[in-house]
């Protein structure tokens, strides 16, 4: 009898199919532990599946610059159902697609221990563990992002694409810039490296002045089409002194400065630092192949500077708009240098060292203080809104009426959205408790619970006009969420 291992191509497909299915348990185990925060209780709302589209448009315009998400999300639902337990594997499925597309293009652009290694990185890193189980568009523009990478370069080099691959890399440009308004700063970068590898071969071909003029079309198109119709939509009073940054923005601190969120990529502070010194000594040790090279690892140098760089300095000279988040597709540069480096450095001692030194620190952090780890072998504090336990307490009382407290955000349709969520966690948990909208009815009951959900909104609660007569009987605070079982004075 044969052993299907015994074939060195065959164990090397086991071994890449082992780091899949690794990151894959991680980010699927216990799924639906967390509800939404909500930022995530606004993209399910957006994407109710029975909703017309252009409902879903002026939902998804008055509430984010995400549309291509929202659009995704709401073709889930038409197809699996409007769940709150159903949506979460949507983002799921991107994360792990995206994992595999990023196999597909370390291997493409490096030898197969290193895109082994590159891979199991990803698969363990944890902002991207975290982010494929949220319902933003953080993972899909991750996706998108490692496509277009893997749509332009081959064995470090550029594609000179053909008519088919150069329509695919607009269509995919045009998703990116919809997914997340910040992949403009992969345009940019890849033009700056486009141009350069011109200058240097002193050829430009016209497939090469289509693509670079698609994508400074796109950008153009979006800032001055898109975003000011998208502003217009959401308000004025979202923004930060009438720019484009959110109310609730602040400038980068200065610590800043000695991670730039490595500490946020790489799960702790001190990881943050390894990674970020490992890094920084292996692109000074190969700093001449980078320059003079003219290959992927050169546009990659491009594109973090400036991922960083652009974002920093419109903070100081405009508006603050530099979040981990939303640069999360420098994991991509970050990984790939790293692990392409490391199995390229020629002492074997040091590489060891290296790879050592980054994957015990890595298990160990994932082990003793991650919850994607930990949920594995013990129970583990909630980290968003206790939605679900909320609901739970009110449905085992004697009180079956509940209201929703309105926080008058500044962001449109807030209280819309929270209505939405619990109404139909609600009705998925077959509870058999009544919402009613207590600032459109004359007549409220006796007795009712109030949920307010604080994640974004940390105002005291108040008893305002609307519950004058009411006297509060019983305050139960979970994470992030607050209810009170309110009775009218009078009765």
């Amino acid at each position: 009898m044969i052993n299907p291992l015994s074939d060195s191509k065959n164990k090397k497909i086991f071994l890449v199919l082992v780091t899949l299915a690794f990151g894959f348990l991680f980010r699927g185990y216990n799924i639906n532990f967390e509800d939404f925060t909500t930022d995530e209780i606004f993209a399910f709302w957006t994407s109710e599946s029975n909703i017309s589209f252009k409902e879903t448009l002026i939902r998804t315009l008055s509430s984010n610059f995400n549309c291509l998400f929202d659009f995704f999300l709401k073709w889930f639902h038409t197809i699996f159902g409007y769940d709150v337990h159903i949506s979460i594997y949507y983002p799921l499925i991107l994360s792990f697609t995206s994992l595999v597309f990023f196999y597909f293009f370390l291997k493409k652009n490096t030898s197969y221990g290193s895109s082994v290694f590159g891979l199991f990185l990803l698969s363990i890193n944890i902002f991207h563990i975290k982010y494929s189980i949220e319902l933003r568009s953080y993972i899909l523009t991750f996706l998108l992002t490692t496509i277009f990478f893997l749509l332009n370069f081959n064995n470090k080099k550029l594609i000179n694409p053909n008519w088919i691959r150069l329509v695919g890399i607009i269509l995919i440009s045009i998703l990116m810039v919809l997914s997340h308004s910040f992949t403009l700063l992969i345009f940019l970068s890849f033009i700056i490296y486009k141009s350069i590898v011109c200058l240097a071969n002193k050829k430009v071909n016209f497939r090469d002045v289509i693509l670079i003029s698609s994508l400074i079309i796109i950008s153009l198109s979006y800032l001055f089409i898109y975003l000011p119709i998208n502003i217009s939509f959401i308000g004025s009073d979202f923004f930060m002194n009438k720019s484009i940054s959110p109310h609730w923005f602040q400038q980068v601190k200065l610590s800043f400065y000695t991670n730039y969120f490595f500490s946020h990529f790489f799960g702790s502070r001190i990881l943050g630092l390894i990674y970020l010194l490992i890094f920084l000594y292996l692109i000074i040790k190969f700093r001449k192949e980078i320059i003079f090279n003219h290959d992927l690892y050169l546009f990659f140098i491009i594109m973090l500077f400036i991922s960083y760089s652009i974002p920093v300095i419109y903070g100081y000279l405009l508006t603050p708009v530099l979040q981990s988040r939303y640069i999360f597709f420098v994991l991509v540069p970050i990984i790939a240098l790293i692990s392409n480096f490391i199995f390229e450095h020629k002492n074997n001692n040091i590489k060891n060292f290296l790879i050592i030194l980054i994957i015990i620190p890595t298990l160990t952090n994932h082990i003793i203080y991650e919850n994607s780890f930990k949920q594995l072998y013990t129970e583990i504090d909630p980290a968003k809104p206790q939605i679900r336990e909320s609901i739970k307490i009110i449905n085992k009382s004697d009180e079956k009426f509940f209201t929703i407290k309105n926080n008058n955000a500044l962001e449109p349709n807030t209280y819309k959205a929270y209505v939405n969520y619990i109404k139909k966690y609600a009705e998925k948990l077959n509870f058999e408790i009544q919402y009613f909208d207590y600032q459109n009815i004359k007549i409220k009951p006796e007795s009712f619970w109030i949920i307010q959900i604080k994640d974004n909104y940390k105002l005291k609660f108040v008893i305002d006009d609307d519950f004058q007569n009411y006297e509060i009987i019983d305050e139960i605070y979970l994470n992030s969420v607050e209810i009170r079982l309110l009775k009218s004075s009078s009765s």
